[in-house]
C-alpha cells in the first residue's frame, strides 16, 4: 500500500477511536476562565486609535502584529488560562490583537514576547505591541479574586469541580451503555 493511501486510511482510525467527554476538560476550564475575564464595550473610535499604535491603518486590512501578513483571527497577547486557572487577562483592548492563523496557532499559550522574538518580529514592532499592551487593565488573577471575593470564588471553584465530576460520571455512563450495546449486538 502506498504512503498516501496509508495516510488516508489513518484518518478513519483517528475518527473510530473511543471518544471521552473528559477529553474536553480543558475546554471547560477555558470556559470558566473566559467567564471571569474582563471585557469592555466595543468603541470603534477607541479601537481604531489603539490599533494605530500597532501600525495598523484604519484604511487598510488588519495585519498580524507578529509577522505582518493578513490577519484572519484575533488573539489574546496574554492567555486567559495557565495551568487550568484564570490568569487575570481579559477580552480587552490592550490584550486583543489582530493575528494571522499561523501565528495564532504557533504562539499558543507562549508569552507573546518570547513568541515574537522566536519568529524575528522586529524590535520596533515589539515596542509597539508593548505600548499597546499598556492599555489593558491590570490583570486580576484567580488568586487575586479569591482575596477580594472569597465566598464567591469558593462557590465558583466548587461549580468548576462539579462540572468536571459530571463529565467523568457521564463518561462512566457512556462506557456502560456501550458495553451493554456491544454485548447485545455481538452476543446474539
Amino acid at each position: 500500500m502506498n504512503k498516501k493511501k496509508e495516510a488516508d486510511l489513518k484518518l478513519f482510525k483517528k475518527q473510530m477511536k473511543k471518544y471521552k467527554i473528559t477529553n474536553r476538560t480543558s475546554t471547560i476550564s477555558h470556559a470558566f476562565a473566559s467567564a471571569l475575564a474582563m471585557s469592555e464595550n466595543y468603541d470603534e473610535a477607541v479601537l481604531i486609535d489603539r490599533l494605530q499604535i500597532l501600525g495598523q491603518s484604519p484604511n487598510d486590512s488588519l495585519r498580524c502584529v507578529f509577522c505582518r501578513s493578513n490577519a484572519r483571527t484575533i488573539d489574546h497577547l496574554n492567555g486567559l488560562v495557565a495551568n487550568s486557572r484564570f490568569t487575570g487577562h481579559g477580552h480587552v483592548i490592550g490584550n486583543l490583537v489582530p493575528c494571522c492563523e499561523t501565528c495564532n496557532t504557533s504562539k499558543g499559550s507562549k508569552p507573546w514576547r518570547e513568541f515574537a522574538n522566536s519568529i524575528g518580529t522586529p524590535e520596533e514592532q515589539i515596542a509597539r505591541i508593548a505600548e499597546y499592551e499598556s492599555f489593558a487593565p491590570k490583570p486580576m488573577s484567580e488568586v487575586d479574586l479569591k482575596v477580594l471575593y472569597p465566598d464567591l470564588m469558593e462557590a465558583y471553584e466548587r461549580l468548576r469541580n462539579l462540572s468536571h465530576d459530571l463529565l467523568r460520571t457521564a463518561d462512566n455512563l457512556a462506557n456502560e451503555i456501550q458495553r451493554l450495546e456491544t454485548k447485545r449486538l455481538f452476543s446474539e
